[in-house]
């Protein structure tokens, strides 16, 4: 094998490491917020200083679109990747969430974990009139 052959035959083997910083957050830009977090904090030292960035996590949507319908509806979050999130990562990220988005399944464990001092943004989707009325003044009494 010549070394013209051993070239391309090592760049056959890239890796998704081997991709600079800006094309691997255009990467997790496309992907879920939470699917990003939960597959791979703790992966490299490099993941997880690009997904825990300020800029990348600022903005977090607690709820999974996980089949566009045609009733656009909002599905929860599987109970595995909920308790990892809220147990592993957002202690991690609390301080740097500006925004966030939950659903009614998620709201319990992800409001009651941890305050967010910097949050300003609160959206709350895909709830029930009676769920959030029930759950809303049970915390005033």
């Amino acid at each position: 094998m010549n070394e013209l052959d051993m070239n391309i035959s090592n760049n056959n083997n890239l890796n998704i490491l081997d991709l600079p910083n800006e094309i691997l957050l255009i990467i997790f830009n496309k992907l879920n917020k939470v699917d990003v977090l939960y597959s791979l904090v703790d992966i490299t030292q490099r993941f997880d200083q690009l997904v825990l960035d300020s800029f990348y996590i600022r903005n977090l949507n607690m709820t999974s679109l996980t089949m566009k319908s045609f009733y656009d509806r909002i599905y929860s979050i599987d109970n595995q990747v909920l308790e990892r999130i809220y147990k592993n990562i957002l202690p991690r990220i609390y301080h740097q969430i500006n925004e966030l988005f939950v659903e009614q399944y998620s709201m319990e464990r992800v409001l009651h974990t941890i305050n967010y001092p910097q949050l300003y943004s609160l959206t709350l989707m895909d709830f029930s009139e009676e769920v959030l009325f029930n759950h809303l003044t049970s915390k005033l009494i």
